[in-house]
């Protein structure tokens, strides 16, 4: 009996041993993939392109930290600000890279990790700092140091969801900037967005006898809400029943995932150890959400565009809703405008299609250039 509970005690010890070795050699890969130098940008032989450029720019702007992270396999290609969502949510180029939706190939594409979000958040910032007028003069700002960076009369900018009002403010206080926009989940009027939201929500958990989401919601009831306090606490908990229900085509498995996000050099190994204990939004989202969730209405205060605009639509999507980005696009003039429907796609249609999504901006490209 002794001798067995011996032979127990030593694999015990061997096992032990072994998860040990296992989590510290996990930790050291981690670690050297953590460095928070970029990516090179190198042909199918594995070199380096004479003309491409990839950084990462941590940098002041107008006071507050931000993020830049610059990739492109030929300088003298557009130049292409994309402003990611949220509010508060932050870049994952490597993500774009896997999706076939980092356009390096036909852009100079300027990742934007805005104050208080991502990589660029920092402790020192006050929080009455964060507000869009501020994220709007700093988009300028670096629209102004792309311009001059690369020698070019204009770019171009991407807004992706949050990031599309943005985008419409910037071009609002600067058109001269910019070429041309694209809008991806286009935002509109945000109240009765998070009313349709919250409604689609409720309708598929009740479809789904999903009895703890419809619990969730009747007890947020639906927007709007009597304070701004409130409205904050309830978005992130209508998001995390939508979510469940909302149409998504994106092709990558949780392992996919955490490999993007563990093995992504760019990224230092104490921003890691965040996005994994406290998730994707940073201290700028419930700030944003105070702020914009409730009175901006894109229909009310940009009607009229100065340069082109081109929306790309998914058909399902409820975190920006069709009906309301169709609604805007109709709403406004501009030089230019174009609506894409991607029929069967929802939130994050140009990562669902990315084919289709670069082919339309290759089109746009030849009449724009």
């Amino acid at each position: 009996m002794k001798k067995g509970l011996k032979i127990f005690g030593k694999a015990i010890i061997y096992i032990s041993g072994f998860v040990v070795a296992l989590i510290l050699l996990a930790l050291f890969i981690i670690r050297i993939n953590s460095s928070e130098k970029p990516e090179p940008i190198v042909d199918a032989e594995g070199k380096g392109l004479p003309n491409s450029v990839a950084l990462i720019k941590d940098t002041t702007i107008n006071g507050a930290s931000q993020r830049l992270t610059i990739r492109g396999h030929d300088k003298s290609n557009p130049v292409l600000l994309r402003i990611h969502g949220g509010p508060g949510e932050f870049h994952m180029p490597q993500f774009n890279k896997f999706s076939g939706n980092d356009l390096e190939d036909i852009f100079t594409v300027c990742y934007w990790d805005q104050r208080g979000a991502g990589p660029a958040y920092s402790e020192s910032l006050p929080d009455s700092s964060i507000t869009l007028k501020n994220i709007v003069k700093d988009g300028l700002a670096i629209s102004r140091y792309l311009i001059e960076k690369f020698g070019k009369e204009k770019i171009y900018l991407e807004g992706n969801s949050w990031g599309t009002v943005v985008g419409a403010y910037m071009v609002k206080e600067d058109p001269e900037l910019f070429k041309a926009y694209f809008g991806v989940g286009q935002s509109s009027n945000l109240l009765e967005n998070e009313i349709l939201s919250y409604n689609f929500a409720l309708t598929e958990a009740t479809r789904n006898n999903d009895t703890l989401s419809i619990l969730k919601l009747k007890k947020l009831g639906s927007p709007p809400y009597p304070s701004k306090e409130e409205a904050t606490n309830a978005v992130p908990i209508q998001r995390s029943v939508l979510v469940k229900y909302a149409t998504n085509n994106l092709h990558f498995s949780n392992s996919d995932l955490m490999k993007l996000v563990l093995l992504y050099d760019g990224w230092s190994m104490g921003f890691k150890w965040d996005i994994l204990t406290k998730g994707k939004y940073g201290i700028s989202a419930p700030i944003l959400w105070k702020e914009t969730m409730v009175d901006l209405n894109l229909i009310d205060n940009m009607p009229e565009w100065p340069i082109p605009v081109y929306i790309f639509q998914g058909s399902e999507d409820h975190f920006a809703e069709t009906s309301l980005a169709k609604e805007y696009f109709d709403s406004i003039s501009a030089p230019t405008k174009e609506f894409y429907l991607f029929d069967g796609n929802g939130h994050m249609a140009s990562a669902e299609n990315p084919k289709r999504y670069r082919e339309l901006l290759q089109s746009i490209l030849k009449q724009t250039e």
